[in-house]
């Protein structure tokens, strides 16, 4: 019946509230990593809750990720880590009942690949023109082997992101690379297209050595058309790749 009332909302759960509060302190930095939180009985008097209830709040924070408990000695605030978010990520995007669209993952590999790459030719080291050359080598020779092709062709594109200097780029581009893979072993079946993705990697790849930012952009933006190209057409061929 609709009478102007509106329901009344259930108070969360006592153990959430208290895993907000401690979770508050930590991304405000007033509890920092290493920090070692109070006793399960100074919490509870803190709280004026059960111990019980401090248990169930701090499993939450250790499923966040935001504590560890070591046996005997306590339980401490830990340090997160990149890699952290970008398994978490990672796991929500494979995990997916439907994958997302070639055209949503290559809008992305657009914002990200270009300016990667722009960034990579302005700051990429010797040792990292060396891992691109390598990958570049390995990806060439293997064009008659879409598995090893795609490994080899993902790498180059992994590394670029290393030679850009930016780690939230890795970040970012790491939880991807499982849908990167097949959509770059579904492009490989069509013919002459790793021939083709070798050559522009090899551009990219002469444009970094000549710190020449504009070239490189002008190169990967062609490769990521022809990219979108070749996957079209090898999802045409395998339709339940793209499902």
């Amino acid at each position: 019946m609709d009478n102007g009332y509106t329901p009344i909302k259930r108070q969360a759960k006592l153990s959430s509230q208290v895993a907000e509060q401690i979770q508050q302190l930590i991304l405000s930095r007033d509890l920092k990593p290493g920090d070692r939180l109070p006793t399960e009985r100074e919490l509870g008097e803190t709280f004026e809750v059960s111990r019980t209830v401090i248990r169930e709040a701090i499993r939450t924070l250790e499923a966040r990720g935001l504590v560890t408990s070591q046996t005997g000695s306590g339980t401490y605030v830990r340090a997160m880590k990149g890699s952290d978010v970008a398994s978490s990520l990672g796991m929500y995007i494979n995990t997916r009942h439907k994958p997302f669209s070639l055209d949503a993952l290559m809008e992305v590999r657009q914002v990200l690949e270009i300016e990667m790459v722009r960034l990579a030719a302005d700051r990429a080291s010797q040792e990292d023109i060396s891992h691109l050359e390598n990958s570049l080598r390995k990806m060439c020779g293997t064009t008659n082997n879409a598995e090893e092709f795609s490994k080899w062709d993902l790498e180059f594109h992994l590394q670029l992101c290393e030679a850009s200097g930016n780690p939230l780029f890795g970040i970012i581009l790491e939880p991807l690379t499982e849908s990167l893979f097949e959509l770059i072993w579904t492009g490989t079946s069509t013919p002459g297209a790793a021939d083709e993705a070798c050559d522009f990697h090899a551009q990219i790849l002469t444009h970094i050595k000549n710190k020449d930012s504009e070239g490189a952009v002008e190169v990967m933006t062609r490769h990521l058309e022809q990219a979108y190209r070749v996957t079209s057409a090898g999802l045409k061929n395998h339709p339940s790749e793209g499902e």
